[in-house]
């Protein structure tokens, strides 16, 4: 009795477990090397559409039904039958459309009656096509009986390859990619589950690493992932098509760092200049405290401002902090920023009298801050920035340093 169809398609797979803990076995085409889910509906639908077996003229079509031979009965299997069906001219002892072996004729399901096991090889209608490369078969022992037969070579359990994505969009987390599918169970005696994807509702095999792929791939969900992106979103964007339409760039946060007090000399006054009204202010000192240490501000330190008009004015400092270590450490700090708000509370602020006075959320007082160091102990401050935040309190600056991550 001739192999039933089912028989015929898991004869034409190999099946393997792609990873240890997946639950679902994988199975790649003996013929075409393409790998895929355990499913043998769909594997008897690969067959019928497989490169390797496309365009042979005895080929299964999935629009061409197995022909019936002369007397009326098609394959049992529901495959066309061997080159040398019923039609051929061969003659011998099994008759018409025997296939002749080395050990006797083959019946039409492929199987040799006189044979033993060693010298049968199961063949299956798939493999009789011509010009296709045999299946390898057992051949039977050689050597002498005492010589220890040579161990198989173990086959690496094939992996399937990922396609490389075209999408400059980062690989989503595991939890959006769980949140873009549903899962479901196509048949009550499926074993395993099936999702369908939201964007585009494509149904697939429940498959993390797969699923992550097709959203990259996903002309939907791409779309989606681009409207998100902030830059976006702004009154002018760049070109549709242009990369930087589908970078997804991380945002910097702000953490506090340290606050910090520094007492001034009374300013002087220089004259006007090229930009506004430019004034000098030195340091007497101060303290900061913080997040990675504490100390003092060293005297010495100025502050170079240029005063516009409307009393904007520009702030550059640059002064050296000392910590409490023993021996202590010294770093350099330069700030740079602005006093904005508006004229007759500006005039207010600078004037050392009336400072006390003004609410500190009626202006800005807004500086960049970096610093340097070559004290081991304090060399990862080189490479971080910081914005300041801060208020004028008579002849003190206190302000608020807000480290960039």
């Amino acid at each position: 009795m001739g192999r039933t169809v089912d028989q015929e398609v898991h004869a034409a797979f190999v099946e393997f477990r792609a990873k240890e803990d997946d639950k679902c076995l994988s199975v790649q085409c003996i013929y075409c090397q393409q790998i895929r889910a355990k499913n043998t509906s769909r594997q008897k639908q690969h067959l019928l559409e497989c490169p390797g077996l496309r365009g042979h003229p005895n080929a299964p079509q999935p629009s061409q039904p197995a022909q019936p031979a002369p007397n009326g009965i098609g394959s049992t299997n529901g495959y066309p039958g061997t080159p040398n069906g019923a039609t051929a001219t061969a003659t011998g002892p099994a008759g018409p459309g025997a296939i002749p072996t080395p050990n006797g004729t083959l019946m039409t399901n492929g199987v040799n009656p006189h044979a033993t096991p060693l010298q049968t090889p199961l063949q299956t209608p798939l493999q009789t096509l011509q010009n296709r490369t045999a299946m390898p078969t057992p051949g039977p022992p050689t050597g002498p009986p005492s010589a220890p037969s040579s161990a198989a070579p173990s086959r690496p359990t094939p992996k399937p390859k990922s396609k490389s994505s075209t999408s400059a969009l980062p690989a989503p987390p595991l939890d959006d990619v769980h949140a873009a599918f549903v899962e479901f169970r196509a048949k009550e005696e499926d074993k395993c589950l099936s999702v369908q994807c939201i964007y585009c509702q494509q149904v697939r095999a429940k498959n993390t690493s797969r699923q992550r792929q097709h959203l990259l791939e996903c002309p939907t969900y791409l779309s989606v992932m681009k409207d998100s992106i902030p830059a976006n979103n702004l009154l002018h964007t760049f070109p549709e098509g242009d990369v930087a339409r589908s970078l997804q760039i991380p945002a910097p946060t702000l953490e506090l760092d340290f606050r910090m007090s520094i007492k001034m000399n009374p300013k002087v006054s220089v004259g006007p200049g090229v930009w506004g009204q430019r004034e000098w202010i030195s340091f007497v000192g101060g303290q900061w405290a913080g997040r990675w240490g504490k100390g003092i501000v060293l005297p010495g330190g100025q502050d170079t401002q240029i005063v516009t008009k409307d009393s904007t004015t520009n702030l550059r400092a640059s002064y050296i902090l000392q910590t409490v270590d023993e021996p202590p450490a010294f770093i350099i700090v330069r700030t740079e920023g602005w006093l904005t708000g508006a004229k007759d509370v500006l005039e207010k602020v600078i004037d050392s009298n009336m400072a006390d006075g003004v609410n500190p959320g009626s202006y800005k007082y807004r500086v960049n801050l970096s610093m340097e160091t070559g004290d081991e102990r304090y060399t990862f401050l080189n490479t971080l920035m910081w914005i300041g935040s801060g208020c004028r309190r008579g002849h003190e600056v206190i302000f608020d340093s807000f480290r960039v991550n």
